[in-house]
């Protein structure tokens, strides 16, 4: 059926005239005329009635009438998916991003989304979480993936998804004593040498609320600010570092570290992907935010590890 009859026929029974719908829809009065005839032989019914000068519709035509809207709408918003489909495919998404989840997880990401939308752009900063909430707030970048501590930010300004669920665990070297083990308990991490990050950063902070919830002794050996020198100092057996499961999988897979597991209290940090709540995201943003919380098109890695935030 032709669509322009229908919009005809929708035009005439929400206005009650025919000149009127004519006007609207630029077009002559017998042709609209035209076009409820063509309807009313489709339908093999009429589908107004003439009353004095005044049109009425008929009930074969108040039926019509709600289906027609319905396929009206249904065809407009096909038109808004289309361009919005082709919107994504030509437009540019500008991350901000903190480290770990910037090399870990984004690119395995971005290459299977460009896979369905290969001309979008994209422009990426990697800066510390803290950084990331600000450039949101100030609205530099359309999307943030920050590391929190916690299941929430708590930020009334910001909409926040958990994105991975990223579990911390001792990293030691293959010579350390605990390389023979997969876990340990809390009271046995008393006073052992520890190399740590500086103190701003959410891996530190995770370990120093670890250690004064349980009035547990430690002794920092070492503070360094970069990570891939913690790494080192770690396998060199200098010390032992907490780790998320993400931050040194690479490590553990090509056998230069060994992690192990805190037996009594599971401690987890999260990545969030955030964005402004009074900023409108672009269709190519959108698209995107859509992609990596779809789970058939995650890594495997993501969907087996899905976050769940729970209290």
């Amino acid at each position: 059926m032709d669509l322009y009859k229908l919009k005809s026929f929708y035009t005439v029974a929400k206005l009650g005239s025919f000149s009127r719908a004519a006007e609207t829809l630029f077009l002559t009065q017998p042709a609209v005329s035209a076009q409820i005839k063509d309807l009313e032989y489709d339908y093999k019914t009429k589908l107004f009635d003439r009353v004095g000068r005044k049109i009425k519709l008929t009930r074969a035509g108040e039926t019509l009438l709600v289906y027609s809207k319905n396929l009206l709408d249904l065809y407009e918003e096909s038109h808004s998916a289309v361009n919005m489909l082709k919107e994504a495919m030509d437009g540019s998404v500008k991350i901000s991003t903190s480290g770990t989840p910037g090399s870990r997880l984004l690119p395995p990401l971005i290459s299977t989304f460009k896979d369905a939308y290969p001309d979008t752009n994209f422009s990426i900063k990697t800066q510390k979480s803290v950084a990331v909430i600000e450039s949101i707030k100030q609205n530099h970048c359309d999307l943030g993936i920050i590391v929190n501590s916690e299941c929430k930010l708590d930020k009334p300004e910001l909409i926040e998804k958990i994105l991975y669920k990223d579990r911390i665990v001792i990293g030691v070297s293959n010579e350390h004593p605990l390389a023979l083990r997969n876990s340990i308990s809390v009271n046995e991490l008393s006073n052992m040498p520890l190399i740590v990050s500086v103190k701003n950063t959410v891996s530190r902070q995770a370990m120093d609320k670890f250690f004064h919830q349980y009035s547990i002794p430690f002794t920092i050996a070492y503070e360094i600010e970069n990570m891939s020198m913690i790494k080192t100092m770690v396998e060199k057996n200098l010390g032992i570092a907490f780790f998320s499961s993400l931050e040194i999988r690479k490590e553990v897979e090509s056998n230069w570290l060994h992690t192990v597991e805190i037996e009594d209290v599971p401690l987890y940090r999260y990545v969030n992907v955030i964005y402004h709540k009074n900023h409108e995201l672009s269709p190519a943003t959108k698209a995107f935010y859509n992609f990596i919380f779809d789970q058939d098109n995650q890594v495997k890695y993501l969907k087996n590890n899905k976050a769940e935030c729970s209290h």
